[in-house]
């Protein structure tokens, strides 16, 4: 564990920051957890949903968790004990990127959700300053504020979209009667 640079918070155990010059930020405040704090990933997934066997897999994982980490080829065939030849054939497989897009995908919903968590908890901070801006201000801040409120509580003007339309080779019809089309029946007499 390192320490904390000079400018940087300290964390303690129990999640608070102190911060330098002494202010104290409890650990359940939105700036002690930070929008990009780690909400967990979700998606639980077995044994079987792994794209290869198991023994492969694990090597694709310190691969691929020493890309995320920032190294390059030499340095991961460095500390792997890999050829670099061998970390570029696992880089290219379909299992890693399978793995990868999978990894990033839910790295990326998870950080999705502590956003949408984050701006939730705010919203009503956020509709009290808007609210603000409409009462205060120079007339531009209080339009701005108008148009946003109105906006935002289903009075948007109406959006007006041209449609155009071209039809190559003509627009065929077919009619077909009824009595003509072959419709198998069930004769429910004998059923």
């Amino acid at each position: 564990m390192s320490l904390a640079q000079s400018n940087e918070p300290l964390r303690l155990a129990d999640g608070s920051l102190v911060y330098p010059g002494g202010r104290v930020v409890g650990a359940g405040s939105a700036t002690a957890q930070g929008v990009s704090g780690y909400a967990g990933i979700r998606a639980r997934r077995k044994v079987s949903d792994l794209p290869d066997a198991p023994r492969i897999t694990n090597a694709i994982t310190v691969v691929m968790g020493y890309v995320l980490y920032g190294l390059e080829d030499e340095g991961i065939a460095e500390v792997t004990g890999l050829s670099v030849d061998q970390v570029v054939r696992i880089k290219v497989s379909d299992s890693y990127s399978q793995m990868y897009d999978t990894v990033v995908r839910s790295v990326m919903d998870a950080e999705t959700d502590v956003v949408r968590e984050f701006i939730a908890k705010n919203a009503r901070h956020a509709a009290t300053v808007m609210v603000d801006a409409l009462e205060a201000g120079n007339r531009g801040d209080r339009m701005a504020a108008a148009r946003d409120i109105l906006d935002r509580s289903g009075h948007r003007p109406a959006d007006v979209v041209e449609h155009r339309h071209s039809i190559d080779g003509g627009l065929v019809i077919e009619y077909v009667k009824r009595s003509e089309v072959n419709i198998p029946t069930i004769d429910m007499e004998s059923v």
